[in-house]
């Protein structure tokens, strides 16, 4: 799953069903009754190129639901809020058809993520709503102190 000494308060790792079918598997990636589900406004694919990082964003107002249906991904939460009891704590996913799970990133929290299969990786999220750049922040990597690569 990746390293996590504290779940960051607020995070939400669902594990997802994949009904086996000879055609082609059938992925569950979110039910209206799941928890962590507010409501949906937008969906989008981000994809990632093997030792590449995108990051670090913090949504203001947004809800994430992160999914990797294809490829392998590792996500990592941090959480700088003021009053939280987590504050000052690191999160690591390892996100995959292997790992199959979606994770339910609360807004506030610092997140960014690095492709880690050799093949281009696939991200969707599931949003409460619209993405709106002005609900948003961005850092550059070395911003925030952790280090990606071993």
């Amino acid at each position: 799953m990746g390293k996590i000494d504290e779940m960051i308060d607020g995070i939400i790792l669902t594990p997802l069903k994949i009904i086996g079918h000879e055609k082609g598997d059938i992925m569950h990636i979110i039910k209206s009754s799941d928890a962590g589900f507010k409501k949906f406004n937008e969906a989008y694919i981000s994809k990632i190129n093997y030792d590449q990082i995108k990051g670090w964003k913090k949504h203001f107002k947004m809800t994430c639901n992160f999914i990797v249906p294809i490829g392998s991904i590792k996500i990592v939460v941090y959480d700088d809020r003021e009053n939280s009891k987590t504050k000052n704590t690191f999160n690591e996913f390892n996100l995959s058809c292997k790992n199959y799970c979606r994770l339910t990133v609360p807004n506030g929290l610092w997140y960014g993520f690095m492709g880690i299969s050799i093949n281009q990786s696939m991200l969707i999220n599931i949003s409460d709503i619209l993405h709106c750049k002005e609900e948003q922040i961005n850092k550059k990597l070395d911003k925030i102190n952790y280090k990606w690569k071993t």
